[in-house]
């Protein structure tokens, strides 16, 4: 009787299934890992990253996928960089702008753009960053005064050091000049994180073994989370909470919502897992700031990259197990 209730326990267990998850698509799109992605209009863009993992060059292609058409197109125009680990983000819902990065040899804290309008590339003038300073893995959320706020990764070739530091970039394209300016707010150091803002909220995720969670009031982004996110908020209530804060982790993807952020692989610092997870968390700040369970993806990836493109969230690429890299893509479902 005690074995017959145990099967029948793991039975149950097994028969469990988590309340969204990714679901591979047809659309299949370039091999990469540790590249950028960003949203502008109805199209997500991915730029940069490795083509495989002992790659020392970092690619200069550009892709986009277009919500038209369920594909991914290469878009070859001159002065595309060479670069990995970079962020990117989207201005005035026409321009991409790269933000720092690994060149191949060093960190860099150059800026670029890409004019989606006219198809071309610039490389605008950029002033105000540490003399022989780079950046590498960190985080860039555009605030609602148009400034991007910084965050994470920080040092030269020769210090390879890490630092908690924030800085502001204001500029613009048009002008042909950014300028990075520091931030007076302290922060833990921090690298492959996800940044983003719920409310007034900063909620800085992962990049290190402790303190998984890191928020700072204050701040407000430039847009709204996309309608479908709602979802994520509303299954909060189906969800078991976690007590105990759960591994620290990096190179995983987030998505925000309205009063919460979901998250998604990477790798952890738990010493049990040497790579990539497929565990999605969910954490909500409402009624009070709290860990929830969803469950374990069969997509375990670590350096993939995320966006929500109309009633679409997209995942594209990264590394899994034996660290080989992908060029699927999928979207994230929600369970009736």
């Amino acid at each position: 009787m005690f074995t017959e209730k145990i099967r029948m326990a793991k039975a149950a267990q097994q028969k469990t299934e988590i309340l969204i998850d990714w679901e591979k698509t047809a659309i299949t799109g370039p091999v990469l890992g540790f590249h950028a992605g960003c949203v502008v209009g109805n199209n997500f863009y991915i730029h940069g990253g490795v083509e495989s993992m002992d790659s020392k060059t970092p690619s200069n292609r550009l892709y986009q996928l277009s919500s038209s058409e369920g594909a991914w197109t290469e878009l070859s125009f001159p002065g595309s960089p060479s670069l990995s680990h970079h962020a990117a983000v989207d201005i005035n819902d026409r321009y991409i702008i790269l933000i720092g990065g690994w060149n191949g040899k060093s960190r860099s804290s150059k800026i670029y753009a890409f004019d989606t309008e006219k198809q071309q590339w610039t490389e605008p003038t950029v002033t105000g960053f540490p003399e022989d300073g780079g950046l590498s893995s960190h985080t860039a959320t555009v605030l609602n005064s148009g400034k991007i706020l910084i965050l994470g990764r920080e040092g030269s070739l020769r210090m390879q050091r890490r630092h908690g530091s924030m800085y502001l970039l204001s500029g613009s394209v048009e002008s042909g000049r950014f300028i990075y300016r520091e931030y007076t707010q302290a922060t833990a150091s921090r690298s492959g994180h996800t940044a983003n803002v719920i409310g007034n909220v900063l909620c800085i995720v992962g990049g290190r073994d402790s303190n998984l969670i890191e928020i700072h009031t204050g701040f407000k982004s430039l847009k709204s989370p996309a309608p479908v996110t709602n979802q994520i908020t509303r299954i909060v209530d189906k969800l078991p909470s976690v007590s105990k804060t759960p591994a620290g982790r990096k190179n995983h993807v987030s998505v925000v919502s309205p009063g919460a952020i979901l998250i998604h692989g990477g790798e952890t610092f738990d010493g049990r897992n040497r790579e990539p997870v497929g565990e999605m968390l969910i954490f909500a700040t409402k009624p009070c700031n709290t860990f929830y369970k969803v469950g374990v993806s069969e997509v375990k990836r670590a350096g993939h990259v995320c966006g929500v493109v109309g009633d679409e969230i997209i995942l594209h690429g990264g590394f899994g197990g034996k660290k080989q890299l992908y060029g699927d893509t999928f979207f994230l479902k929600f369970k009736k």
